[in-house]
C-alpha cells in the first residue's frame, strides 16, 4: 500500500509539475509575442545624396521574394522535405549570389519580400545591408512580419529565432513609411503565437513639384490558408490601398499573393492544389479593375515559382500592379535567376506621366461601383 500511495504521491508531482512548465512556457510565449498594432510607422533609413523624382523620370522597380536567402539547395519541411535550416557556407553563398544579381539589375526601387534580418535557420545574419549596398539604395524601410525569439516547429529541428522582413531600398528618397496589418490565419490561439503575421508596407518617393508622390508598397500574402478565407481578405486589404490612392497618384504595389490567375486550373499541382482555393473571385475582380505589369497572366513565361528541384517556374503567384500617371515602358519575369530563389524576380520599368484628365479634376482614378463599394 505504501508504494503505491507513492506512485500516486510522485505522479500527482510530476503532473503539477508539467502543469506549471506548461503554464510557464505559455506565459513566456505570451510576454514575447510579435504583436503589432494594424497600423504602425516605420522608419525609413536615408543617406546622404537621396533625391526625389524628377518629372516625366522613367524608373525600374523589382518585386522579389528572396526566400530568406536560404538558396535552392535544401528541400525544406514546409515543401515535402526536412530541412529547416542552412549550412552557413551555403547561406553566405547564397546572399553573395543575390547580391550579384541585384547590383546587375541596379533598379532605382526594390520591394524585396522574405528578408531575414537575424534568423537562426539562416546564421543569425542580417541580409538587409548587404542587399542595399548592392542596389546602392540612398534609402531603405523594413518590417517584420515573422518574428519569434523562439518557433518550437517543426518538431523534429525547432526553427528557434525567426526575424523575417518585407524591406524596400530605394536609390530616390522615400519617407513615410506604415505597416498595415493583414488578417491572420484562421487557426489555434497557440499557432498564432509562433506563426507569420502578415502585413503590407507602404512608402511615399517624393516627385519634385508634383502634389502627390509616388506611392510604393509591397507584401506577401499566406500561403497554406487552404480556403480558410484568409487569402481572400488578404486580397482585399491590398485591393482596398490600390482604390484609394489619391486622385493624380501613381502608385506601385509588388507582392507575392501566394494567388494564381483566374482560370489556371489548380488541380493541375496536385498536392500543392489546396493551398491555392479562394482567392480566384477577389483576383479576378482585382484584375479586372486594376493594371498587372503582366498581363498574359496564364502564358508560361509569366510563372513565378518554382518547385524544388525544377528550374523552370510552373505557377504565377508573384504581381506587380501599379495605377495613376504612370506609363508601362516593359515588364519581364527573370528568368536567368532562377538558382537563387524558389521565386523568380519581376522586373518592370515605369514613366512618370501628367495627370490623367479624370485626376486633374479631382475624380478618383477608380470609381466606386453604384453600391459605394470598391470596383472588386
Amino acid at each position: 500500500m505504501t508504494a503505491i500511495r507513492l506512485a500516486v504521491r510522485l505522479g500527482a508531482l510530476l503532473a503539477a509539475l508539467l502543469l506549471a512548465v506548461g503554464i510557464t512556457l505559455a506565459a513566456l510565449a505570451l510576454s514575447s509575442e510579435f504583436a503589432p498594432s494594424a497600423y504602425e510607422q516605420v522608419a525609413t533609413r536615408c543617406f546622404e545624396g537621396a533625391e526625389p523624382l524628377a518629372p516625366g523620370q522613367a524608373f525600374t522597380v523589382i518585386s522579389w521574394n528572396l526566400q530568406y536567402g536560404a538558396g535552392r539547395g535544401q528541400h525544406f519541411f514546409y515543401d515535402g522535405g526536412e530541412a529547416v535550416a542552412v549550412p552557413a557556407a551555403e547561406v553566405s553563398e547564397t546572399v553573395a549570389a543575390l547580391v550579384a544579381a541585384l547590383g546587375t539589375m541596379a533598379p532605382d526601387i526594390a520591394l524585396l519580400q522574405e528578408v531575414d534580418r537575424g534568423s537562426s535557420r539562416t546564421g543569425l545574419i542580417d541580409q538587409l545591408p548587404a542587399y542595399s549596398a548592392a542596389l546602392r539604395a540612398k534609402c531603405e524601410a523594413s518590417t517584420p512580419y515573422h518574428r519569434s525569439p523562439f518557433v518550437p516547429h517543426p518538431l523534429h529541428q525547432p526553427m528557434g529565432r525567426v526575424d523575417m522582413h518585407l524591406a524596400m531600398a530605394s536609390g530616390p528618397r522615400m519617407e513615410a513609411a506604415v505597416r498595415h496589418a493583414l488578417p491572420l490565419l484562421q487557426e489555434s490561439r497557440l499557432r498564432q503565437l509562433f506563426n507569420l503575421k502578415r502585413a503590407l508596407l507602404v512608402a511615399e518617393v517624393p516627385i519634385a513639384d508634383a502634389a502627390q508622390p509616388l506611392a510604393v508598397a509591397v507584401s506577401h500574402l499566406s500561403a497554406f490558408s487552404k480556403d480558410d478565407g484568409t487569402l481572400a481578405e488578404q486580397v482585399g486589404v491590398l485591393a482596398q490601398w490600390m482604390y484609394e490612392r489619391p486622385a493624380g497618384q501613381p502608385w506601385v504595389l509588388g507582392a507575392d499573393f501566394n494567388a494564381l490567375p483566374p482560370g489556371d486550373n489548380a488541380s493541375r499541382l496536385g498536392a500543392a492544389s489546396p493551398a491555392y482555393r479562394g482567392a480566384e473571385p477577389v483576383m479576378a475582380a482585382l484584375l479586372a479593375a486594376r493594371s498587372n505589369a503582366f498581363p498574359a497572366a496564364l502564358a508560361p513565361e509569366a510563372r513565378t515559382w518554382m518547385p524544388y528541384g525544377s528550374a523552370e517556374a510552373d505557377r504565377k503567384i508573384d504581381w506587380l500592379f501599379y495605377g495613376g500617371p504612370l506609363e508601362l515602358l516593359e515588364a519581364r519575369v527573370g528568368t536567368e535567376y532562377h538558382d537563387l530563389s524558389d521565386h523568380l524576380p519581376l522586373i518592370a520599368r515605369f514613366r512618370l506621366t501628367a495627370a490623367s484628365k479624370a485626376s486633374a479634376t479631382g475624380e478618383a482614378t477608380g470609381a466606386p461601383s453604384a453600391t459605394g463599394e470598391p470596383p472588386i
